[in-house]
């Protein structure tokens, strides 16, 4: 029967922790190491919800991509968050890992299902350190590709949404203009703006743009597509899951591996 530590090892060969950004926390945040595992659920966010399913479906153990502890406690009280949901998941014999980061960074991580998503061609990371090409399993920050023909910015627009599942989106640029030159990062990639712009994209596909980055945005000529951070990344839930369960497979270590089906994204929009 497969342990905690074997869902830890199998994040590490596809996603390697040592890719994490510094200032991250991932890996295993509330449990045992050694603790058994039959059943783990696949999540965004280390929220209520998603342990509540998790309790529901019977998982020992909850995956999740952004960290459920991100800074150092001053205490971990039951009357306060995340201290609540760490009590909780102790006492419900739950375990949760994050793959954060270094998640991002990875070949096959959240990034390299834009690129498959959208049909990118020639990509390659916005940012990443000079091994890149020689480890397998790194990817490097953020991916820049182009697209098979030049279309109109709103024909761009109208896509994500399509690959989104109709999730909507902020557009910023010219609807009618032609692009092909694609640069995207998922979640929150503001910081990697400038890199975008002296790469010379031509559209910059991220979540959480702010006023004034979109402004800088239009002073350089680039366009931006704001996919919204839940929507970016809550595409790597299920490709996620599928790995976990094929390495249990070929280590003779079955667990069934479920993905959740309760989170939503936080922000909504009228019609």
């Amino acid at each position: 029967m497969a342990q905690v530590k074997d869902v830890l090892r199998w994040i590490d060969v596809h996603a390697p922790f040592r890719h994490a950004e510094s200032w991250d926390n991932c890996g295993l945040q509330v449990g045992d190491p050694l603790a058994r595992v039959e059943r783990i659920l696949v999540a965004l966010d280390a929220a209520s919800w998603s342990l509540q399913e998790a309790e529901e479906q019977n998982c020992q153990c909850l995956v999740t991509h952004h960290p459920l502890i991100f800074r150092p406690l001053s205490a971990v009280r039951a009357d306060s968050f995340p201290g609540a949901l760490v009590i909780r998941a102790l006492l419900k014999g739950i375990h949760i890992i994050a793959a954060h980061t270094n998640l991002d960074a990875a070949r096959e991580g959240t990034n390299a299902q834009w690129v498959k998503l959208l049909a990118l061609e020639f990509a390659e990371p916005l940012e990443a350190d000079a091994s890149w090409r020689d480890d397998a399993a790194y990817g490097g920050m953020g991916r820049l590709g182009v697209l098979p023909e030049r279309i109109t910015l709103k024909a761009f627009a109208n896509r994500v949404e399509t690959v989104l599942g109709g999730a909507k989106v902020r557009v910023v640029g010219d609807p009618r203009r032609e692009v092909r030159r694609i640069a995207l990062c998922t979640g929150s990639g503001g910081s990697l703006l400038e890199k975008v712009i002296a790469a010379g994209a031509e559209v910059y596909v991220t979540g959480d743009v702010k006023y004034h980055e979109a402004q800088r945005a239009v002073e350089a000529g680039l366009c931006m597509v704001d996919a919204g951070h839940f929507a970016s990344e809550r595409l790597i839930v299920p490709p996620l899951a599928q790995y976990l369960a094929s390495q249990g497979r070929e280590e003779g270590l079955p667990v069934e591996v479920l993905t959740a089906s309760s989170e939503r994204d936080p922000f909504w929009s009228l019609e």
